[in-house]
């Protein structure tokens, strides 16, 4: 058996894990390559679509951010991927697989992933492409429709950026393997299960955190904001990102399980039917994945106020002129937030596939002892519930004091509009969630009725 064989088949047996990373990446680059199609588009470049000239530099700060999300978001996402795998990496390097080895496998699997990612995003970026112009034309009132056009040069700026971001992304992951001891490998998948402890100091900074950056945001209003220069905007929007992303993570990493460490002491709650096999299981997975509960709710926070802000602005704006700027650039940002919901839904999914296994042998002891598989789902879709929507909440909170502050800027009730923003992303969030824990229950539960 050669490595590309061997890459193929480790492609095709872990085919579940890397879904999720494929089909984000292949998300990425769909959006990417339409952005670049756009900017490179005859009648952009020749000035006939006048809203986009104005627009155009905020466009290519938008590619910037694709790039630099996407290159996060596959760091993330192989680094999980990895989690999985190390059992079997320990395994290759204990049937005498030497670690350059191990690296041309890992580096060959990645690259036949980064170049279907990348056929396939370009290929779909072109057919969605059309359907992008059709919907700026109408937008933007247009006479004409926008024609179709597949510029070579987004073609290749598409092919190029990417190659790099995902031989970047796999060098650093053979870095790691290389790095790593077998018996290291045999351990990296095992959860820690120490006693849940937070700081009570932690705790308090966490909410001081928050209360902080919330009462700077809502001390902003129409007459103070206007007399703010450049510097010292730049300087208040820091005094409050700083404290609100620190009292975040620390809501997760301490706050929650001061909240789990509470349930456990009421015992009337605590030992009521299943409620101790979620609050214990929860208490693990909420520890294990702070971090990534923490990066969900700032994503859900960005997509939110964004798309809040944008829809605000199309809405406050009087002259025609100025209305069809703001909705080309309310249309550029909705593509934004929905590469981050697709990127904040993957991150929940990797996590939750990277510990399928240990859940299985979790649950398939539960039915040992006499738990019923009824049971079993209804532990499962509580603390998936939880698991997808109390980030989502923490973001909608902090999109409504952002969406506050602004209403105290513009002088201007926005609430109605907020509520719309924040409706249609919670049917999204809910749709999300339906088909991850349909697929999530019947991967779990035939891992644990198969012994």
């Amino acid at each position: 058996m050669t490595f590309r064989s061997l890459a193929f088949s480790g492609i095709r047996g872990n085919w579940r894990s890397y879904s999720a990373f494929f089909m984000s990446s292949v998300f990425s680059v769909m959006i990417f390559y339409i952005y670049a199609s756009f900017l490179a588009h005859p009648d952009v470049v020749n000035g006939h679509i006048i809203a986009a000239d104005k627009v155009r530099q905020g466009m290519i700060f938008c590619e910037y951010i694709i790039v630099g999300f996407s290159f996060l978001f596959v760091l993330y996402a192989n680094s999980a991927y990895l989690k999985t795998r190390k059992q079997e990496f320990g395994l290759y390097s204990l049937f005498g697989m030497t670690r350059m080895q191990l690296r041309k496998m890992v580096i060959y699997e990645n690259m036949m992933i980064s170049v279907l990612a990348i056929g396939c995003g370009i290929v779909l970026g072109m057919l969605f492409s059309k359907l992008f112009f059709m919907a700026l034309a109408a937008l933007l009132d247009m006479k004409e429709p926008i024609k179709f056009a597949v510029p070579l040069e987004a073609v290749w700026f598409t092919v190029g950026g990417f190659l790099i971001l995902f031989t970047i992304t796999s060098l650093s992951t053979v870095f790691r393997i290389g790095r790593t001891e077998i018996v290291d490998l045999f351990k990296a998948s095992r959860r820690s299960t120490g006693e849940l402890i937070y700081s009570p100091w932690l705790v308090a900074l966490s909410i001081v955190c928050l209360a902080t950056g919330y009462g700077i945001a809502m001390t902003f209003n129409g007459s103070n904001f206007y007399l703010l220069d450049a510097q010292a905007f730049i300087l208040m929007t820091l005094l409050i990102l700083i404290p609100v992303t620190l009292g975040t993570y620390l809501f997760f990493s301490q706050f929650s399980v001061l909240l789990l460490s509470f349930i456990r002491k009421r015992h009337q709650i605590y030992y009521h039917r299943t409620n101790m096999v979620i609050v214990a299981q929860l208490g693990y997975k909420i520890k294990d994945n702070a971090r990534m509960l923490f990066m969900v709710s700032i994503l859900s926070a960005v997509i939110l106020t964004a798309s809040g802000a944008f829809y605000i602005l199309v809405k406050s704006v009087q002259y025609e002129y100025l209305k069809e700027i703001a909705s080309l650039t309310m249309f550029i940002g909705m593509f934004i937030s929905l590469l981050f919901f697709i990127a904040s839904g993957s991150m929940i999914y990797f996590k939750l596939f990277t510990e399928l296994q240990e859940d299985q042998a979790q649950f398939r002891a539960l039915l040992r002892i006499g738990m019923t598989e009824q049971e079993i789902r209804k532990i499962v879709v509580t603390q998936l519930a939880i698991i997808f929507f109390v980030p989502c909440i923490v973001g909608i909170f902090h999109a409504l004091f952002a969406m506050k502050a602004l209403e105290n800027i513009l002088t201007y009730s926005n609430w109605s509009y907020s509520f719309v923003v924040i409706g249609v992303y919670l049917i999204m969030q809910t749709i999300y969630f339906l088909l991850t824990c349909h697929d999530y229950m019947k991967s779990m539960m035939q891992g644990a009725t198969l012994q």
